[in-house]
């Protein structure tokens, strides 16, 4: 697999992985808070006692707010995973553009003198 192709695979991956990284973590604060599991959390109705359906479980699509939690970490290592893969492959880049920032020539990189003279 090329560079390119294999770039651009991790960078998709990536993405997506984000997507639903944003869409676990908005599941677990607004559609399964705190406290919804049936326990005596705080959390759900904000600590004014059992609510409507008290002591039932609640889940999504068949996993409970603590099972959400697992599929957010999983989803957490791997996109770690893929950042420091995306860091190997440009790490070439990111050496070029460090010595650039931190040694600057003294030379002006278009500097004039530099050209051939056209006759």
């Amino acid at each position: 697999m090329r560079r390119t192709t294999l770039n651009f695979v991790v960078d998709l991956i990536g993405f997506v992985d984000l997507l639903l990284l944003a869409t676990t973590g908005a599941i677990m604060k607004w559609v399964l808070p705190p406290g919804s599991g049936g326990g005596q959390g705080y959390g759900f109705r904000g600590g004014r006692g059992p609510g409507p359906g008290a002591g039932q479980v609640q889940q999504l699509l068949g996993l409970g707010r603590h099972d959400w939690g697992d599929v957010h970490f999983i989803l957490a290592l791997l996109f770690v995973l893929l950042i420091l893969v995306h860091i190997v492959l440009h790490w070439t880049w990111i050496k070029t553009c460090a010595k650039s920032i931190l040694f600057p020539s003294r030379k002006v990189p278009c500097d004039r003198s530099d050209k051939p003279d056209m006759q």
